[in-house]
């Protein structure tokens, strides 16, 4: 009576690897595009129609009964347009973005609600507790990203980091920025079974999960857009011209509002406070393998 007992609290040891392949939405958080309002932080600042597409691929470890390590690889896309908004401030700037991003990073996962198993062999006519095959888990962890802001001119897209369209490297304009930033991934994900009993102990088992993740990011031009508008002394943007080419003053400025304003002092054109993030909704198919038990009899 002993031996069944300790091998059922002991089954998450016989199964402690997991793989998975998901596919998720994204959304961008940062200072194009947004909601018809001034901008905002977190997810009141969600915008629908900037939603695209990722996808991911994962190695998740068990470590002890309700604990789990997750290594994620992750390709996404994001992008943002002032086009998309009506709050006039934003949308008078008339700048647009896109980026692909490549995301490394580990996750922790603590489970809240694990699922509970029924009997071990699906018998008619016999009555008692059944598969519940839902599981709540929290998730945190961190990372890094590489990304690479492009935008549209007539249809062509150009990257903008080698354009310095804030002015990086001239005088009194901020420093050049890498494309390589930290990340720390967070949220909450659900999952559901779909295999059980005898033929998962066998087998491996297989199950689906939905993740809900802010990914916080510790860059302000994931959209090439974080302080303000580069004037020389002149209150003149001839030197992003001569430093650039036509391509980087025009997005320096696309609306020309700025470029040859005239204005007393530097114009916003971004809120550098407000760092970047993403927001991600991922559907994953998970795959759990059998580690089989050596000098057990198979019954």
């Amino acid at each position: 009576m002993f031996l069944p007992g300790l091998s059922q609290a002991q089954k998450w040891k016989r199964q402690r690897v997991e793989y998975s392949l998901g596919f998720a939405a994204t959304n961008f958080l940062g200072d194009l595009g947004g909601r018809d309002q001034v901008g905002t932080n977190f997810v009141q600042d969600f915008e629908i129609k900037a939603t695209r597409y990722a996808a991911s691929l994962g190695y998740r470890y068990q470590l002890a009964k309700d604990w789990y390590l997750k290594g994620n690889l992750v390709y996404a896309k994001v992008s943002g347009s002032d086009k998309l908004t009506k709050q006039p401030s934003r949308a008078r700037r008339e700048l647009n973005f896109k980026s692909d991003i490549v995301e490394l990073s580990a996750q922790l996962e603590y489970m809240l609600i694990k699922q509970k198993s029924g009997h071990l062999y699906s018998l008619r006519g016999v009555r008692g507790k059944s598969w519940f095959r839902f599981e709540v888990y929290l998730l945190g962890g961190i990372g890094g990203i590489w990304y690479d802001p492009k935008g549209d001119r007539n249809g062509e897209w150009h990257r903008l980091a080698p354009l310095n369209t804030e002015g990086q490297g001239l005088p009194g304009g901020p420093s050049d920025y890498s494309g390589f930033t930290a990340v720390i991934p967070y949220g909450i994900g659900i999952r559901r079974n779909l295999s059980g009993g005898a033929r998962s102990r066998h087998f491996g088992s297989w199950s689906v999960s939905l993740e809900l993740t802010m990914r916080k990011t510790f860059s302000d031009y994931i959209d090439d857009v974080s302080t303000d508008y580069y004037t020389d002394g002149d209150k003149d943007p001839q030197a992003i011209l001569e430093a650039g080419g036509e391509n980087a003053l025009y997005f320096h400025d696309p609306s020309d509002h700025y470029n040859y304003g005239g204005y007393g002092e530097p114009q916003q054109r971004g809120d550098k406070s407000d760092k970047d993030a993403y927001m991600m909704g991922i559907i994953s198919i998970n795959y759990k393998p059998v580690r089989r038990r050596r000098n057990l009899p198979k019954f």
